[in-house]
Protein backbone atom coordinates (compact mmCIF):
# COMPACT_ATOMS: atom_id res chain seq x y z
CA UNK A 1 0.00 0.00 0.00
CA UNK A 2 1.34 3.66 -0.97
CA UNK A 3 1.47 5.86 1.94
CA UNK A 4 0.04 8.74 0.19
CA UNK A 5 0.88 11.66 3.05
CA UNK A 6 4.42 11.23 2.71
CA UNK A 7 6.10 12.63 -0.45
CA UNK A 8 9.65 13.28 -1.69
CA UNK A 9 10.62 15.45 -3.88
CA UNK A 10 14.00 16.23 -5.46
CA UNK A 11 15.73 19.10 -6.79
CA UNK A 12 18.88 18.88 -8.27
CA UNK A 13 19.77 22.77 -8.83
CA UNK A 14 21.15 23.62 -12.08
CA UNK A 15 20.58 27.53 -12.79
CA UNK A 16 21.41 28.82 -9.34
CA UNK A 17 17.49 29.74 -8.84
CA UNK A 18 15.41 28.38 -11.71
CA UNK A 19 15.06 24.80 -10.51
CA UNK A 20 14.76 25.61 -6.57
CA UNK A 21 12.52 28.02 -7.39
CA UNK A 22 9.93 25.81 -8.79
CA UNK A 23 10.73 23.40 -6.67
CA UNK A 24 10.04 25.48 -3.29
CA UNK A 25 7.09 26.83 -4.77
CA UNK A 26 5.54 23.45 -5.12
CA UNK A 27 5.85 22.48 -1.78
CA UNK A 28 4.19 25.29 -0.45
CA UNK A 29 1.23 24.92 -2.85
CA UNK A 30 1.02 21.46 -1.82
CA UNK A 31 0.83 22.16 1.99
CA UNK A 32 -1.48 24.88 1.10
CA UNK A 33 -3.57 22.48 -0.63
CA UNK A 34 -3.25 19.62 2.25
CA UNK A 35 -1.87 20.51 5.21
CA UNK A 36 -1.05 17.22 7.06
CA UNK A 37 0.93 16.18 3.89
CA UNK A 38 4.92 14.88 5.33
CA UNK A 39 7.27 16.78 2.62
CA UNK A 40 10.96 15.36 2.65
CA UNK A 41 12.92 17.83 0.06
CA UNK A 42 16.56 16.62 -1.60
CA UNK A 43 18.27 19.68 -2.83
CA UNK A 44 21.74 19.61 -4.33
CA UNK A 45 22.73 23.20 -3.41
CA UNK A 46 21.05 24.77 -0.01
CA UNK A 47 22.62 28.22 -0.56
CA UNK A 48 20.55 28.69 -3.59
CA UNK A 49 17.17 27.37 -1.64
CA UNK A 50 18.49 29.48 1.71
CA UNK A 51 18.71 32.74 -1.14
CA UNK A 52 14.68 32.44 -1.77
CA UNK A 53 13.66 31.32 2.20
CA UNK A 54 16.34 32.75 4.62
CA UNK A 55 14.89 30.25 6.91
CA UNK A 56 17.21 27.21 5.69
CA UNK A 57 19.94 26.54 7.42
CA UNK A 58 22.18 26.12 4.21
CA UNK A 59 25.03 24.45 6.94
CA UNK A 60 22.91 21.65 7.86
CA UNK A 61 22.54 18.71 5.67
CA UNK A 62 19.50 17.08 7.39
CA UNK A 63 16.99 20.07 9.28
CA UNK A 64 13.13 20.43 9.93
CA UNK A 65 11.33 23.44 8.35
CA UNK A 66 7.74 25.09 9.67
CA UNK A 67 5.69 26.28 6.66
CA UNK A 68 2.28 27.42 8.04
CA UNK A 69 1.21 24.11 9.72
CA UNK A 70 3.61 21.36 7.53
CA UNK A 71 6.72 20.55 8.61
CA UNK A 72 8.82 19.66 6.08
CA UNK A 73 12.48 17.59 6.14
CA UNK A 74 14.92 19.46 4.32
CA UNK A 75 18.17 16.74 3.59
CA UNK A 76 21.27 17.60 0.93
CA UNK A 77 21.39 15.85 -1.94
CA UNK A 78 24.04 13.29 -1.04
CA UNK A 79 22.74 12.72 2.78
CA UNK A 80 21.44 8.85 3.08
CA UNK A 81 18.17 8.24 4.67
CA UNK A 82 17.31 5.36 5.61
CA UNK A 83 15.18 2.68 4.02
CA UNK A 84 12.17 3.43 6.07
CA UNK A 85 12.61 7.52 5.34
CA UNK A 86 11.95 6.65 1.98
CA UNK A 87 8.42 8.13 1.05
CA UNK A 88 6.58 5.80 -1.78
CA UNK A 89 5.90 9.22 -3.70
CA UNK A 90 9.18 10.46 -5.27
CA UNK A 91 8.44 13.71 -7.41
CA UNK A 92 11.86 13.90 -9.69
CA UNK A 93 11.57 17.37 -11.00
CA UNK A 94 13.05 18.09 -14.58
CA UNK A 95 14.35 14.48 -15.22
CA UNK A 96 17.04 15.78 -11.98
CA UNK A 97 17.53 12.39 -11.34
CA UNK A 98 18.08 10.39 -8.00
CA UNK A 99 21.02 10.55 -5.80
CA UNK A 100 23.09 7.75 -5.80
CA UNK A 101 22.41 6.50 -2.49
CA UNK A 102 18.56 6.52 -3.19
CA UNK A 103 19.10 5.05 -7.07
CA UNK A 104 20.93 1.92 -5.39
CA UNK A 105 18.33 1.71 -2.68
CA UNK A 106 15.40 1.80 -4.75
CA UNK A 107 16.82 -1.02 -7.34
CA UNK A 108 18.16 -3.26 -4.46
CA UNK A 109 17.10 -6.70 -4.88
CA UNK A 110 15.69 -6.86 -1.66
CA UNK A 111 13.64 -3.55 -1.96
CA UNK A 112 10.58 -5.23 -2.67
CA UNK A 113 8.30 -2.16 -1.85
CA UNK A 114 6.28 -0.39 -4.60
CA UNK A 115 7.59 3.27 -5.43
CA UNK A 116 5.42 5.76 -7.79
CA UNK A 117 8.30 8.34 -9.20
CA UNK A 118 6.28 11.11 -11.09
CA UNK A 119 8.39 13.73 -12.98
CA UNK A 120 7.72 17.14 -13.11
CA UNK A 121 8.64 18.04 -16.40
CA UNK A 122 9.64 21.35 -17.44
CA UNK A 123 7.14 23.91 -18.39
CA UNK A 124 6.58 24.19 -22.58
CA UNK A 125 3.69 25.81 -24.31
CA UNK A 126 4.78 23.09 -27.43
CA UNK A 127 1.92 20.77 -27.77
CA UNK A 128 4.06 17.65 -26.27
CA UNK A 129 3.03 18.77 -22.68
CA UNK A 130 -0.30 17.69 -23.97
CA UNK A 131 1.03 14.74 -25.51
CA UNK A 132 3.23 13.49 -22.57
CA UNK A 133 1.05 14.85 -19.76
CA UNK A 134 0.31 11.57 -17.31
CA UNK A 135 2.69 8.98 -19.75
CA UNK A 136 4.16 6.17 -18.02
CA UNK A 137 7.58 5.51 -18.15
CA UNK A 138 9.78 1.90 -17.51
CA UNK A 139 12.19 1.40 -14.82
CA UNK A 140 15.05 -1.65 -14.53
CA UNK A 141 11.97 -2.74 -11.63
CA UNK A 142 8.55 -3.53 -11.83
CA UNK A 143 7.65 -2.38 -8.61
CA UNK A 144 9.41 1.24 -9.17
CA UNK A 145 7.51 2.82 -11.49
CA UNK A 146 7.37 5.94 -13.21
CA UNK A 147 4.98 8.58 -15.12
CA UNK A 148 5.70 12.15 -16.84
CA UNK A 149 3.36 14.66 -15.06
CA UNK A 150 3.68 18.35 -17.40
CA UNK A 151 3.31 21.84 -16.36
CA UNK A 152 1.69 23.74 -19.43
CA UNK A 153 -1.18 25.84 -20.32
CA UNK A 154 -4.04 24.06 -21.33
CA UNK A 155 -6.72 21.93 -19.38
CA UNK A 156 -4.54 18.81 -21.06
CA UNK A 157 -1.84 19.40 -18.47
CA UNK A 158 -1.22 19.46 -15.24
CA UNK A 159 -1.78 23.41 -15.22
CA UNK A 160 0.90 25.78 -13.64
CA UNK A 161 1.55 26.15 -9.68
CA UNK A 162 -0.20 28.68 -7.97
CA UNK A 163 0.26 30.20 -4.37
CA UNK A 164 -1.70 32.59 -1.83
CA UNK A 165 -0.32 35.86 -2.40
CA UNK A 166 -0.21 38.52 -0.28
CA UNK A 167 -1.43 41.65 -2.03
CA UNK A 168 1.59 44.69 -2.69
CA UNK A 169 1.64 47.70 -1.24
CA UNK A 170 0.11 50.28 -3.05
CA UNK A 171 2.35 52.38 -5.30
CA UNK A 172 3.46 55.80 -3.96
CA UNK A 173 4.13 57.09 -7.24
CA UNK A 174 2.34 57.91 -10.40
CA UNK A 175 5.02 56.71 -12.26
CA UNK A 176 4.40 53.85 -15.16
CA UNK A 177 6.77 50.92 -13.42
CA UNK A 178 8.60 48.35 -15.35
CA UNK A 179 10.13 44.76 -13.39
CA UNK A 180 13.43 44.03 -15.82
CA UNK A 181 15.00 40.69 -15.42
CA UNK A 182 16.75 39.32 -18.12
CA UNK A 183 19.57 36.95 -19.32
CA UNK A 184 22.96 38.86 -20.17
CA UNK A 185 22.57 40.21 -23.43
CA UNK A 186 22.27 43.17 -24.67
CA UNK A 187 19.43 45.38 -23.25
CA UNK A 188 19.89 48.20 -26.12
CA UNK A 189 16.95 48.12 -27.81
CA UNK A 190 15.16 47.41 -24.32
CA UNK A 191 16.17 50.82 -22.91
CA UNK A 192 15.47 52.63 -26.09
CA UNK A 193 12.15 51.27 -26.68
CA UNK A 194 11.47 52.72 -23.01
CA UNK A 195 13.08 55.68 -23.36
CA UNK A 196 10.91 56.57 -26.87
CA UNK A 197 7.29 55.00 -24.90
CA UNK A 198 8.16 58.09 -21.75
CA UNK A 199 8.61 60.71 -24.47
CA UNK A 200 5.98 59.84 -26.78
CA UNK A 201 3.69 59.64 -23.74
CA UNK A 202 5.10 63.10 -22.39
CA UNK A 203 3.95 64.55 -25.59
CA UNK A 204 0.14 63.20 -24.33
CA UNK A 205 0.93 63.90 -20.78
CA UNK A 206 3.29 66.31 -19.37
CA UNK A 207 4.75 64.81 -16.32
CA UNK A 208 4.18 61.27 -17.56
CA UNK A 209 6.79 59.00 -15.71
CA UNK A 210 9.20 55.68 -16.39
CA UNK A 211 10.45 53.87 -13.17
CA UNK A 212 12.40 50.36 -14.30
CA UNK A 213 12.63 48.12 -11.38
CA UNK A 214 16.00 46.37 -12.38
CA UNK A 215 16.51 42.62 -10.66
CA UNK A 216 19.21 41.72 -9.08
CA UNK A 217 21.82 39.29 -11.10
CA UNK A 218 23.98 39.22 -14.09
CA UNK A 219 21.51 41.24 -16.70
CA UNK A 220 21.72 44.53 -13.98
CA UNK A 221 24.53 45.84 -15.03
CA UNK A 222 24.55 45.71 -18.59
CA UNK A 223 21.18 47.35 -18.05
CA UNK A 224 22.57 50.18 -16.02
CA UNK A 225 25.63 50.58 -18.37
CA UNK A 226 23.35 51.27 -20.86
CA UNK A 227 20.83 53.36 -20.01
CA UNK A 228 23.77 55.25 -18.61
CA UNK A 229 25.68 55.47 -22.29
CA UNK A 230 21.54 56.77 -23.44
CA UNK A 231 21.86 59.64 -20.81
CA UNK A 232 20.05 57.93 -18.33
CA UNK A 233 16.69 58.77 -19.86
CA UNK A 234 13.94 57.81 -16.92
CA UNK A 235 14.43 56.60 -13.75
CA UNK A 236 16.02 53.57 -12.27
CA UNK A 237 15.72 51.76 -9.41
CA UNK A 238 17.78 48.99 -8.19
CA UNK A 239 16.20 45.84 -6.61
CA UNK A 240 17.88 43.36 -4.22
CA UNK A 241 17.55 39.70 -4.50
CA UNK A 242 14.17 39.13 -2.58
CA UNK A 243 12.96 35.86 -1.10
CA UNK A 244 10.02 34.21 -3.20
CA UNK A 245 6.88 35.21 -1.66
CA UNK A 246 7.80 38.72 -1.32
CA UNK A 247 9.14 38.51 -4.65
CA UNK A 248 5.49 37.19 -5.97
CA UNK A 249 4.03 39.96 -3.95
CA UNK A 250 6.44 42.62 -5.56
CA UNK A 251 5.81 42.19 -9.41
CA UNK A 252 1.81 42.34 -8.94
CA UNK A 253 2.39 45.98 -7.84
CA UNK A 254 4.04 46.69 -11.56
CA UNK A 255 2.49 47.82 -14.49
CA UNK A 256 4.79 45.64 -16.77
CA UNK A 257 7.51 42.97 -16.69
CA UNK A 258 10.42 41.53 -18.35
CA UNK A 259 11.04 37.70 -17.32
CA UNK A 260 12.98 35.25 -17.76
CA UNK A 261 13.01 31.11 -17.62
CA UNK A 262 10.57 29.26 -16.56
CA UNK A 263 9.07 30.09 -13.17
CA UNK A 264 8.79 34.10 -13.67
CA UNK A 265 7.24 33.27 -16.86
CA UNK A 266 4.33 31.27 -14.79
CA UNK A 267 3.90 34.15 -12.36
CA UNK A 268 3.59 36.58 -15.23
CA UNK A 269 0.83 34.94 -16.77
CA UNK A 270 -0.94 34.48 -13.48
CA UNK A 271 -0.62 37.92 -12.90
CA UNK A 272 -2.73 39.06 -16.05
CA UNK A 273 -0.67 41.80 -16.64
CA UNK A 274 1.49 42.91 -20.06
CA UNK A 275 4.61 40.73 -19.86
CA UNK A 276 7.81 40.47 -22.12
CA UNK A 277 9.15 36.60 -22.07
CA UNK A 278 12.82 35.61 -22.77
CA UNK A 279 13.36 32.19 -23.10
CA UNK A 280 16.76 30.38 -22.18
CA UNK A 281 19.37 30.23 -25.53
CA UNK A 282 18.90 26.93 -27.16
CA UNK A 283 21.08 25.47 -30.57
CA UNK A 284 19.95 26.56 -33.92
CA UNK A 285 17.44 29.09 -31.94
CA UNK A 286 15.11 26.37 -30.96
CA UNK A 287 14.26 28.99 -28.20
CA UNK A 288 11.95 30.60 -30.55
CA UNK A 289 9.79 27.51 -31.34
CA UNK A 290 9.16 27.55 -27.77
CA UNK A 291 8.55 31.23 -27.93
CA UNK A 292 6.11 30.69 -30.64
CA UNK A 293 4.36 27.93 -28.84
CA UNK A 294 3.32 29.90 -26.13
CA UNK A 295 2.50 33.08 -28.24
CA UNK A 296 -0.22 30.71 -30.02
CA UNK A 297 -1.61 30.11 -26.67
CA UNK A 298 -1.73 33.63 -26.11
CA UNK A 299 -3.39 34.64 -29.40
CA UNK A 300 -6.83 34.11 -28.51
CA UNK A 301 -6.82 36.45 -25.58
CA UNK A 302 -6.16 39.75 -27.86
CA UNK A 303 -7.48 41.56 -30.48
CA UNK A 304 -5.33 40.96 -33.61
CA UNK A 305 -4.03 44.23 -34.69
CA UNK A 306 -3.20 44.75 -30.56
CA UNK A 307 -1.20 41.83 -30.84
CA UNK A 308 1.10 41.74 -33.84
CA UNK A 309 3.37 44.15 -31.92
CA UNK A 310 3.27 41.74 -28.52
CA UNK A 311 4.02 38.89 -31.29
CA UNK A 312 6.97 41.06 -33.43
CA UNK A 313 8.72 42.07 -30.07
CA UNK A 314 8.83 38.70 -28.69
CA UNK A 315 10.08 37.00 -31.50
CA UNK A 316 12.75 39.72 -32.52
CA UNK A 317 13.69 39.75 -28.79
CA UNK A 318 14.46 36.34 -28.61
CA UNK A 319 16.19 35.28 -32.26
CA UNK A 320 19.90 35.78 -31.25
CA UNK A 321 20.73 35.81 -34.76
CA UNK A 322 19.06 38.98 -35.81
CA UNK A 323 19.81 42.77 -33.63
CA UNK A 324 16.77 43.38 -31.52
CA UNK A 325 14.64 46.12 -32.86
CA UNK A 326 12.85 49.03 -30.47
CA UNK A 327 9.94 49.92 -32.70
CA UNK A 328 7.78 47.16 -31.51
CA UNK A 329 8.68 47.49 -27.75
CA UNK A 330 7.02 51.03 -27.50
CA UNK A 331 4.07 49.85 -29.88
CA UNK A 332 3.43 47.56 -26.65
CA UNK A 333 4.10 49.34 -23.83
CA UNK A 334 1.88 52.14 -25.43
CA UNK A 335 -1.07 49.70 -26.30
CA UNK A 336 -0.34 48.20 -22.66
CA UNK A 337 -0.54 52.33 -21.66
CA UNK A 338 -4.08 52.44 -23.14
CA UNK A 339 -5.43 49.37 -21.86
CA UNK A 340 -5.66 47.40 -24.96
CA UNK A 341 -2.84 45.16 -24.22
CA UNK A 342 -3.53 44.98 -20.41
CA UNK A 343 -7.18 43.37 -21.05
CA UNK A 344 -5.66 40.57 -23.49
CA UNK A 345 -2.98 39.59 -21.08
CA UNK A 346 -5.66 39.63 -18.34
CA UNK A 347 -8.15 37.38 -20.14
CA UNK A 348 -5.07 34.84 -20.97
CA UNK A 349 -4.41 34.80 -17.13
CA UNK A 350 -7.85 33.69 -16.59
CA UNK A 351 -8.07 31.05 -18.66
CA UNK A 352 -4.93 29.47 -17.31
CA UNK A 353 -6.64 29.34 -13.70
CA UNK A 354 -9.79 28.06 -15.10
CA UNK A 355 -7.02 24.94 -15.86
CA UNK A 356 -6.76 24.72 -12.06
CA UNK A 357 -3.70 24.21 -10.08
CA UNK A 358 -0.70 21.95 -10.78
CA UNK A 359 -0.42 20.70 -6.92
CA UNK A 360 -4.19 19.67 -6.60
CA UNK A 361 -4.12 17.94 -10.09
CA UNK A 362 -1.17 15.97 -8.76
CA UNK A 363 -2.79 15.84 -5.15
CA UNK A 364 -5.62 14.25 -6.96
CA UNK A 365 -3.81 11.58 -9.41
CA UNK A 366 -1.75 10.83 -5.99
CA UNK A 367 -5.13 9.96 -4.56
CA UNK A 368 -5.68 8.07 -7.87
CA UNK A 369 -3.20 5.19 -7.46
CA UNK A 370 -4.57 2.07 -6.31
CA UNK A 371 -1.59 -0.67 -5.98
Amino acid sequence: MLDKEKIMILCKVVDNFGDIGVVYRLARSLSDARGGLELTLAVSNLESFHALCPKIDPGKAVQGFQYKDSRWKVVFWDEKLREDEIPSIILECFQCGRPDWLEETLFAPDFTRTVQIINIDYLTAENYADEFHLLKSGTRKANIKKIFFMPGFTDKTGGLIFNETSLPAKKSSGSYDIFFFAYEDDPEAVVKGIKDFQKNMREQQEDFSVTVHVAAGKSSSPFLKCWQDSGSPFLIKKLPFMPQEEFDSFIQGMDFLFVRGEDSLARAALTGLPFVWQAYKQDENYQLVKVNALLERMADSFQKEDFEPIRSFWQNYNDYERKTESDDLTKMLTLCVQGKGVAGFADFAAKIRKNGNLAEHLLDFIDSLDF
